[in-house]
């Protein structure tokens, strides 16, 4: 089980940190929307999930099973309503620039 841990943990940080690359070299905020929403969560579900396996199944991990699926649904909410938002107040998908349209 630690072995299981420590590769959930290992491949959910690697993703996390391709994500912040991306989200530092993407054009505009819907690119860098889509790296964060999507690494993010997957990410932090791994390294949730190899925390679960770390230490046993045990009472107390029902915590990170729940935070698991906490992160899991609000994860791309969050990601939607920030886009809808930027969408809203005028910034076009279409522009490479930060000022939007």
């Amino acid at each position: 089980m630690t072995i299981l841990a420590y590769v959930l943990i290992s491949i959910g940080l690697v993703i996390t940190v391709i994500g912040s690359f991306g989200i530092a070299s993407l054009p505009n905020i819907y690119a860098r929307l889509q790296a964060s929403g999507a690494a993010d969560t997957s990410g932090f579900v791994l390294i949730l999930l190899g925390l679960l396996f770390y230490g046993g199944l045990t009472y107390s991990d029902v915590y990170l099973g729940l935070l698991i699926i906490f992160v899991f649904i609000t994860g791309p909410i969050i990601t939607h309503t920030i886009s809808k938002a930027a969408f809203l107040s005028g910034m076009s998908p279409a522009d490479d620039d930060e000022g939007g349209g």
